[in-house]
């Protein structure tokens, strides 16, 4: 006989041999022992969790002659014929590569057929989301009002997708990951009916790596056996999944608190031309700083550096997010790191010369010794003679001029956002964004490698020949640029060569300013360019109330798009 994959050869036959997902087994149970069963049912959640399982479980079980407070006897003809995979009466469909409408309606003219050998026909329809508009349309009917004798199973890992109508006419299950002490537990179960040597820390390193999935557990508890031929250890599991030893991942992130960039980008890239995958690698130090935290925390080891911890959570967690998306993941984590590694040293050399400077200042000005030494210099004012009848009046001091007029933040944001849509265009816009990358060029710059690193977090969401609007995610990235404009302006201008003046703002920001502008173009609403002065008083800066032409309406389009700005007629 063939061998059988540990999942096919493993799967429960009874709801009690179901690993987790207690509450929908005794839902389902408690439904087969009173008959309340219902026409259609929505099994949702993750992959390898045992939906389609639970499904084929609840086909065998309804239509049991002696069922066993819920679960099927496994003995009777109806059960005997329910195993056979040709049995005629449960029809399982791959959704994703049965979705047409035909392949529904040709289901939906069988459905009134009679079962051949057991008392309910079902129908278990995997990946159900993978339907198309026509074939839901097909089936919503049907669905609703099935003959008595027809129940429909629907499994899916994606339930956002499927239309509400059809989740409505069903009741739903939502199955949950697996916990990973069941699955331990299972897999020891398997490894002893199969006689397999395995070192327990090797079973939990699996259910970690499954992700609550119990068909993903068993099919690398397979691969696992395939590869070794002894006892299976930790470093057979690395060597298969390509991932780093303990000892590997703790100097790692030593090496990125020490700022070691050779060895990093060397490890990265040894890594990388093994195989290994990176996403899976930084998933692996987010756990180990995690464990190192609870370390601290729990078991009150003081000698571990939690505010590098913190931060450097922070940062992988951002990363694993742009990495999921990224077309070119190990040259975006390399960037990312040598960022995070270099942009701390940059940003506290930079502060400590700023706080230096201002320190010397304020000795120089406030050193009584000097003040007193200033005094003496200072040249002696001729008296003058008082008449009889006059009385000196005391002079009122004279108001003392700071050397830096103070700019007022907020008007200035806003006469620059009034600029920036005034002679915004998609042209100037699409030429930042596509050499938007030529800042990752300079993060390393002695001059504006702080800057331009503080800059890649940005998004160019809005450009005219003359101004910028940047987005960042968080409001204190936001309020760290405010506090240096003029260095950034002067970054820009090194780095694309033009004279920008930039406005920053958070996302949320962003979207209430674009909400604005739209309204304001509904409401004949024309944003003049204004020069800036030289300072900003508290006065709020307004667009002026005109009829737009249609250039302008044509530009509002080009800039967010024909669905978005729609002028009432």
């Amino acid at each position: 006989m063939a061998y059988q994959a540990l999942y096919r050869k493993y799967r429960p036959v009874t709801f009690n041999e179901v690993v987790g997902q207690n509450v929908v087994k005794q839902t389902l149970l408690n439904t087969l022992k009173s008959g309340k069963v219902s026409h259609a049912y929505l099994f949702s959640g993750p992959r390898g969790t045992g939906k389609t399982t639970m499904a084929k479980l609840f086909a065998k079980a309804v239509n049991c002659s002696n069922p066993q407070e819920g679960n099927p006897c496994l003995e009777c003809s109806q059960c005997l014929a329910a195993s056979k995979r040709e049995c005629p009466d449960i029809i399982e469909i791959d959704a994703a590569s049965n979705n047409g409408v035909d392949e529904i309606r040709e289901l939906r003219n069988k459905v009134s057929l009679v079962p051949t050998e057991l008392k309910y026909k079902v129908y278990i329809i995997d990946e159900v989301h993978m339907l198309s508009i026509g074939a839901f349309n097909a089936l919503l009917k049907t669905l609703e009002e099935p003959p008595s004798h027809v129940i429909f199973i629907l499994a899916t890992t994606d339930l956002h997708k499927v239309p509400i109508t059809i989740v409505s006419r069903c009741q739903c299950f939502n199955f949950k990951r697996i916990d990973e002490k069941a699955i331990v537990n299972r897999l020891k179960e398997i490894t002893s009916l199969e006689k397999i040597k395995i070192d327990e820390d090797v079973l939990v390193e699996i259910a970690r790596y499954s992700d609550g999935g119990m068909r993903d557990a068993l099919g690398l508890l397979d691969k696992l056996t395939s590869y070794s031929n002894n006892k299976i250890t930790m470093n057979d599991m690395r060597e298969v999944n390509g991932l780093m030893s303990f000892e590997e991942i703790d100097t790692f992130i030593q090496k990125v608190k020490e700022q070691d960039n050779e060895y990093v980008l060397e490890q990265l890239d040894k890594m990388y031309q093994n195989g290994k995958d990176l996403l899976r690698f930084v998933e692996d130090l987010m756990l180990h700083l995690r464990n190192q935290l609870v370390k601290k925390y729990i078991d009150h080891q003081n000698d571990i550096d939690t505010e590098f911890i913190n931060q450097f959570v922070i940062a992988l967690n951002q990363m694993l997010n742009e990495l999921k998306e990224s077309s070119n993941i190990k040259l975006l984590l390399e960037i990312k790191l040598l960022q995070f590694m270099n942009l701390k040293e940059q940003t506290k050399t930079s502060v400590n010369k700023e706080v230096e400077e201002n320190k010397q200042k304020f000795d120089k000005k406030e050193n009584p010794k000097e003040v007193e030494i200033e005094e003496k210099q200072s040249p002696i004012p001729e008296s003058k003679s008082i008449g009889e009848n006059q009385i000196p009046k005391e002079e009122a001091p004279e108001p003392i001029e700071e050397n830096e007029p103070k700019i007022d933040i907020a008007s200035q944001k806003r006469l620059r956002i009034n600029n920036t849509f005034a002679l915004a265009d998609k042209k100037s816009l699409t030429e930042l964004k596509n050499n938007w990358n030529k800042i990752m060029e300079y993060t390393l710059d002695r001059k504006i490698g702080a800057v331009a690193c503080f800059l890649a977090d940005a998004t160019p969401v809005a450009a005219s020949s003359k101004n910028v609007i940047l987005a960042f995610q968080y409001d204190s990235l936001v309020e760290r640029g405010d506090d240096m404009i003029e260095k950034i302006e002067n970054t820009f201008k090194e780095i694309f060569d033009k004279d920008y003046k930039i406005v920053l703002l958070s996302v949320d920001q962003w979207k209430k300013e674009k909400e604005n502008y739209i309204k304001n173009i509904k409401d004949h609403v024309e944003y003049k360019y204004q020069e800036e002065p030289d300072t900003f008083s508290e006065s709020t800066i307004e667009p002026e109330k005109e009829m737009p032409t249609s250039d302008l309406m044509k530009e509002a389009i080009q800039l967010f798009g024909k669905n978005i700005v729609q002028m009432d007629e």
